[in-house]
């Protein structure tokens, strides 16, 4: 091993872009040099210096007449998929992610953001401040479960989830300041039997409905932001939703073990 004895393999092969192409076109199998000088955006020289480097380091070896990726090379290989995957990610709104804290997921859930590939950020006006509430409403109503974790007391969520838990399972988990608010402010409301409720601390928003993720971060602060929703379609993001509920779910505390009275 030559370069990579003073440099780790991933960064001796991300410092080319020619040995990244050379790795990402082994990844679905074994290719002739020929092959890659003829398919890669490279020079004939570049792809030789680039096999020989690849080889020298590892990454690469020949069977036959052909190359192929080595376990070490499909390890950079999946490496080169996430990053570009954390790319199309954040590349998608850059401004949201530079302004909102995924330290607020567990760290297991910010190392599978890229599960969100396929996001959209969606952001109120100032005529309809409102707005990303009420999509979030509609699509609990038409739901045929929901699960939801509210670090804040969201007007009409209440009633939403009673409509929806009418005949329909759910589950919400609150923070404990939300339970003080409710009850200083709101009241006793009954529990619909289908929406069972659990308390712990959480400083994101959470909502889980059919085909759909909506997730919200709190801002660098700390402060919870009624302005933006990130907006997930997909089973990856459903999946990504639904473990990360499951998550916080597993750990929290029945409210009936937090207060005798049951409200929301």
């Amino acid at each position: 091993m030559t370069e990579t004895a003073c440099s780790s393999v991933v960064r001796y092969v991300t410092s080319s872009s020619t040995r990244e192409s050379v790795v990402d076109a082994l990844t679905d199998g074994p290719k002739t040099t020929r092959t890659l000088c003829t398919t890669l955006d490279a020079s004939e020289s570049g792809v030789y210096a680039a096999t020989g480097g690849l080889r020298e380091n590892g990454v690469v070896e020949a069977t036959d007449d052909r190359l192929r990726l080595t376990g070490l090379g499909h390890v950079v290989a999946d490496f080169l998929e996430r990053r570009r995957s954390v790319e199309a990610l954040v590349e998608t709104d850059r401004d949201y992610w530079r302004t909102h804290d995924v330290r607020a997921l567990p760290s297991t859930f910010r190392a599978r953001l890229t599960e969100l590939a396929d996001h959209d950020v969606f952001r109120v006006s100032d005529t309809d401040p409102a707005g990303a509430v009420r999509l979030i409403h509609d699509n609990l109503q038409a739901a045929d479960s929901v699960a939801v974790v509210s670090p804040v007391h969201f007007p009409g969520l209440g009633e939403t989830l009673r409509d929806v838990c009418a005949d329909r399972p759910g589950r919400l988990l609150v923070t404990p300041d939300v339970v003080e608010e409710i009850h200083r402010y709101g009241g006793d409301v009954v529990v619909p039997e289908r929406l069972t409720i659990r308390v712990a601390d959480a400083s994101f928003a959470l909502a889980v409905a059919n085909e759909t993720t909506f997730l919200s971060l709190p801002r660098l602060d700390g402060s919870y932001d009624p302005s933006s929703e990130l907006v997930a379609d997909g089973d990856d993001a459903v999946r990504f939703g639904t473990d990360l509920f499951e998550a916080v779910w597993r750990d929290a505390t029945p409210i009936d073990d937090v207060t005798t009275t049951r409200s929301i």
